[in-house]
């Protein structure tokens, strides 16, 4: 019976044998290695215990942003960034179903009711360097455990060079105008949109496509949910 059905699975990170049961397939120790967040920034999706941060209330922000709200599973370092540049960058594509279901228990936890999801576009070149569409797997496995229909309302149009290294003004010139609203996209007017990404870094290119889509669509709200973050 143990060879049908085994009782144990391998750790995703270390390969330590390890209960089924274990949380996201991770062992005790490895688990314990990665900051799973509670709470964090909604302005800027920074580390914080309050729902805005102080860098966010130092700068005397109105709070009327783009992205309505910004909600990350856990920081960007240790065991966390190992894993996501496996999936991303290594063909690690057997990670999707246990990032699907911190994306998924994050999302059930802030009670969001989002109408549609949707993830940043790749260029075809892009796709083809790399073999697969990471977060377009990420988003299919998503769609169907939180039941919310995958679209893919906006193409990109434009490679850009990654923004992290950029100036905030090098950033808005190589990420403005890289993304275009489908032709036949549906009237997303007063739909709540879920924007999924794995790492939040600067948070520019989510900032472009949901202006792309608000300029199009002025009564839609965009929210941002991301695996990990960079910003402390």
């Amino acid at each position: 019976m143990e060879l049908l059905f085994p009782s144990n699975i391998k750790c995703i990170s270390c390969q330590t044998i390890i209960p089924k049961t274990n949380a996201y397939s991770l062992c005790k120790t490895c688990f314990k290695k990665i900051n799973f967040l509670q709470s964090n920034c909604i302005k800027c999706g920074a580390v914080s215990e309050e729902d805005i941060c102080e860098n966010c209330k130092e700068e005397k922000k109105d709070f009327i942003s783009v992205i309505d709200e910004i909600y990350v599973c856990t920081t960007y370092e240790d065991e966390m960034k190992a894993l996501i540049q496996g999936f991303k960058y290594s063909s690690k594509t057997y990670l999707v179903n246990e990032f699907s279901d911190i994306l998924k228990d994050k999302y059930g936890s802030i009670n969001l009711d989002a109408d549609y999801l949707i993830t940043i576009p790749s260029t075809k070149r892009r796709i083809k360097q790399r073999g697969y569409n990471h977060t377009d797997i990420l988003a299919k496995y998503l769609s169907k455990k939180i039941n919310i229909p995958y679209i893919k309302p906006l193409i990109k149009i434009k490679d850009t060079k990654p923004l992290a290294r950029l100036n905030p003004l090098e950033r808005f010139l190589e990420i403005n105008g890289a993304f275009q609203i489908e032709d036949k996209i549906i009237n997303l007017d007063y739909k709540k949109i879920l924007l999924i990404d794995d790492i939040l870094t600067t948070g520019t290119t989510a900032v472009e496509i949901a202006k792309v889509l608000k300029e199009r669509f002025s009564h839609i709200k965009i929210y941002f949910l991301a695996l990990a973050t960079s910003k402390k």
